[in-house]
């Protein structure tokens, strides 16, 4: 995954609702639950405004270490929907 690759959060979280995910927004944060899989957190995120690179690969390997979505498959959702940075 590229260090300029920028994915709105919008679209991030409509990936992680369709891996089964559902999301609590909190003043302090995004919360995203899954029933056998458990928690994800994020900070505060508007859904126009690009996830942190750092968030985007903490997700990819959470995710692809779960067997919810390999690396090679969150790579192309990303370089799919990713505007330049």
């Amino acid at each position: 995954m590229k260090k300029t690759e920028a994915v709105a959060f919008g679209d991030f979280r409509h990936l992680l609702e369709g891996l089964g995910y559902k999301l609590k927004r909190t003043d302090e944060g995004e919360i995203f639950h899954h029933p056998s899989q458990g928690l994800i957190l994020f900070r505060r995120y508007r859904d126009d405004e690009p996830v942190y690179p750092g968030d985007l690969l903490r997700t990819r390997k959470f995710l692809d270490l779960r067997g919810l979505l390999e690396e090679a498959d969150f790579d192309s959702f990303v370089y799919r929907t990713s505007k330049p940075a």
